[in-house]
């Protein structure tokens, strides 16, 4: 690519693809998937449907991840890992980067716009406060990734009633709330990349702020995912599938990352906060499969394999 193309590419961190992406799909992915286990959806309307929502994940964090460094550019050229970004180091003026900005934010409203009145109103209010906020809360408090997680979980009720066409709010507060302590904990990870600089820089974060707490906090948003995320299932008819692959096994597997991961290492911690896509794919995985063995599903009767892998 040119370099400025290349520029404004990395802007988005797409070129970390599907780094970043994946986690602001997670709300997406687990709040449909659930409304389309409601409803027994058919398979093509499921895939369909979850791509177009990966769609919008994908526009959602390109847009955080430009304003995110429009307004952080001085804090960043104080932190060594991000000195090279676009904006930081000049390469894209911030000029060229609110345009980039508004193309983005112009497509996802045009997505919202499909998913119905109530939907669309709920994304534009939200989206706006969620994608300029959390930057600035890296200046004012010492739990910026929890506010993320709270950012990132307004997909929540947007997704389910342009779904179902109603709130269920049993159901959604649920899934929002394991949405946000599973954002909290791999967004804490990744934190703890920039622990040094970022006390040097003066920026707030719970990775600074835990210090050796990290592990039994992180334990206890684990702990409240596996809670929120049993109870949704119970709310929302799950059968066995769901409990054991889209709840017990991620839980365990972020416990591991949890108590594995060293937290004064950067590579490491680059390295389980990647491999919290795997988690977030179980629970989305785990949601599929019960939604196909699930007596009302189009697939043919519950724990019909023969039936699932036919429609596959």
């Amino acid at each position: 690519m040119p370099s400025k193309t290349r520029a404004l590419f990395e802007l988005t961190r797409l070129h970390w693809f599907p780094v970043g992406c994946d986690f602001m799909f997670w709300p997406f992915g687990w709040a449909f998937l659930s409304a389309a286990y409601r409803l027994a959806l058919p398979l093509n309307e499921v895939i369909k449907t979850t791509l177009f929502f990966a769609l919008l994940g994908i526009l959602v964090h390109s847009a955080g991840c430009v304003i995110n460094d429009m307004l952080d550019r001085d804090l960043d050229r104080k932190v060594e890992r991000s000195q090279g970004r676009p904006i930081a180091s000049g390469v894209v003026t911030r000029t060229e980067a609110s345009v980039l900005l508004v193309v983005l934010v112009a497509a996802l409203f045009y997505l919202f716009s499909t998913c119905g009145t109530k939907a669309f109103t709920l994304g534009v209010v939200a989206l706006p406060i969620c994608i300029t906020t959390y930057p600035l809360m890296k200046r004012w408090m010492n739990w910026p990734s929890l506010f993320l997680g709270f950012s990132s979980s307004w997909a929540v009720p947007g997704t389910w009633v342009a779904t179902t066409g109603h709130y269920n709010w049993g159901i959604i507060l649920n899934i929002a709330i394991a949405s946000c302590c599973w954002n909290c904990i791999y967004d804490t990870i990744y934190a703890c990349q920039d622990k040094k600089d970022d006390e040097k820089a003066g920026v707030k974060s719970m990775a600074v702020h835990l210090g050796r707490a990290i592990r039994p906090v992180l334990t206890l948003f684990d702990a409240t995912f596996f809670v929120c995320l049993l109870w949704a299932g119970y709310l929302n008819d799950q059968g066995l599938p769901f409990y054991l692959m889209s709840v017990l096994a991620p839980f365990l597997l972020c416990l591991w990352h949890i108590w594995s991961f060293d937290h004064n290492d950067p590579r490491d911690c680059w390295k389980f906060f990647t491999a919290g896509r795997h988690g977030g794919a179980m629970v989305c995985v785990g949601l599929i499969v019960d939604l196909y063995f699930k007596p009302s599903s189009p697939a043919g009767g519950k724990y019909n394999f023969i039936h699932f892998f036919r429609a596959l």
